[in-house]
């Protein structure tokens, strides 16, 4: 069996006549601008489309990292409290710290004036701060006065030794005097 001629052969029929214009330069770079034009709007229209979609897609990335910033960001501000809390406690135990060496301070420097006075001395008021102790002390005798005296001064845990009012008094005791103390860097 023999297939019609049609199957296989591609002849084109054209019953309009052939122009001239259709063979000229221009005719042919006309054909070819136009095919040229047709294919660059289909492809930029495809590009179009493709980024409109494109962009959805964008837009869907966009939406779920706000609103995974906006989670990190409920998460640092739910640290924040602690953030405040522990550097407020950070202040606290730089304060006791600061405290604590100064209370050592004092204590020694307490420590040190027990250690110098005499049985013949014996203290009426105390006051004292991180860098200075004031006392305000009763003598039996002028040699237990001139002793305590002395010690304090010869004492290289104390900086400054002055002695303000001395009276004599009447509870007992021969001499009473004040006394300020200036504490030394070695306590």
């Amino acid at each position: 069996m023999k297939s019609p001629s049609f199957f296989g052969h591609r002849k084109s029929i054209n019953l309009l006549p052939r122009d001239d214009f259709e063979s000229s330069t221009l005719g042919v770079v006309l054909s070819w601008a136009l095919v040229f034009g047709k294919w660059s709007v289909i492809i930029t229209q495809l590009i179009v489309m493709g980024t409109f979609l494109w962009r959805f897609s964008l837009d869907r990335s966009l939406t779920d990292l706000r609103k995974e910033i906006a989670k990190e960001v409920a998460v640092i501000k739910s640290y924040e409290q602690i953030e405040r809390d522990f550097g407020l406690a950070q202040k606290q135990v730089e304060q006791i710290n600061k405290t604590t060496k100064e209370q050592e301070k004092i204590l020694n420097a307490m420590s040190e004036v027990e250690k110098m006075m005499p049985g013949e001395v014996w203290l009426e008021k105390v006051t004292i701060s991180p860098k200075e102790i004031a006392l305000t002390a009763y003598a039996a005798n002028l040699a237990g006065f001139g002793s305590f005296i002395s010690q304090v001064q010869n004492n290289p845990k104390f900086n400054q030794v002055r002695v303000g009012k001395i009276t004599s008094s009447t509870r007992g005791a021969q001499i009473q005097f004040e006394a300020n103390m200036t504490l030394g860097d070695k306590l």
